[in-house]
């Protein structure tokens, strides 16, 4: 009879714990369906931004002088006094002139000059920097406005080895949208490496959130509580030049 008992019993704590493992994974089944689409959600009723036509009257890979509809964009790169250098990029308007200043020197991605969008809705503008490099891609982003420049973040990833050697533009892969406090930059995912884990160790190379939707990839970067100027663990600095010396967190470069 307690043998019987012994066997009823641990039939019943067995019973238990299969009845327990499969809530568990029915559980994490709903949090990844959960996950999926809440990131797909991101993708809809996104606003396309018009990339504006910019002439460029330089054809030099380190300095660039662009001239736009309403603006000329121009950079210049200095050796300052403190022995480190800088990327000082001006942008002229009709009624301001505004500048990016980069703190660079060896540790910092170099850019090629930029591509400029903008916001039939918003009237703001998206300024898009592509990182050089001969295996690694990516940028940095900033969006211009209430005439103040705001740097978004910055992303560096990897061509799939079928595309190193091919003279792909950026311009004609990638499309930006805007959707409420957000812009995000879409890029088809057969260019590019998804875990770019030789970036993890450097500094904030990988800002924006990144999903997939279908055959496209998306890098998310919010437009809320943003600050005019990002200092790195490393030293180096990127941001409004004028609003960053108006407030005394740098000083004039010289």
């Amino acid at each position: 009879m307690k043998k019987v008992i012994t066997i009823l019993i641990s039939f019943f704590l067995l019973s238990c714990q299969g009845q327990k493992k499969e809530e568990e994974k029915n559980s994490k089944k709903e949090t990844s369906v959960s996950e999926v689409s809440s990131k797909t959600d991101n993708t809809k009723n996104l606003i396309p931004l018009s990339k504006i036509s910019c002439n460029q009257e330089s054809t030099e890979t380190t300095n660039y002088n662009l001239n736009c509809k309403k603006f000329t964009i121009s950079n210049t790169l200095i050796d300052g006094s403190d022995q480190n250098r800088y990327e000082l990029i001006t942008f002229v308007f009709n009624d301001i002139e505004k500048a990016i200043i980069r703190k660079i020197n060896n540790e910092d991605l170099e850019t090629s000059s930029p591509m400029v969008y903008f916001s039939n809705t918003s009237k703001n503008y998206i300024i898009f920097f592509p990182i050089n490099g001969e295996n690694h891609f990516g940028w940095k982003l900033y969006l211009y406005k209430n005439k103040v420049l705001y740097p978004l973040g910055q992303r560096v990833m990897y061509w799939k080895p079928d595309y190193e050697e091919t003279n792909i533009n950026y311009s004609d892969i990638l499309n930006v949208f805007e959707s409420e406090d957000k812009v995000l930059v879409e890029i088809p995912s057969k260019y590019i490496i998804k875990d770019d884990n030789d970036y993890k160790n450097y500094p904030n190379y990988l800002d924006g959130k990144y999903y997939e939707d279908k055959d496209k990839s998306y890098y998310e970067f919010s437009t809320s509580k943003i600050e005019y100027y990002r200092k790195y663990k490393n030293g180096l600095f990127e941001g409004d030049y004028n609003k960053m010396i108006n407030n005394k967190i740098i000083d004039l470069i010289k």
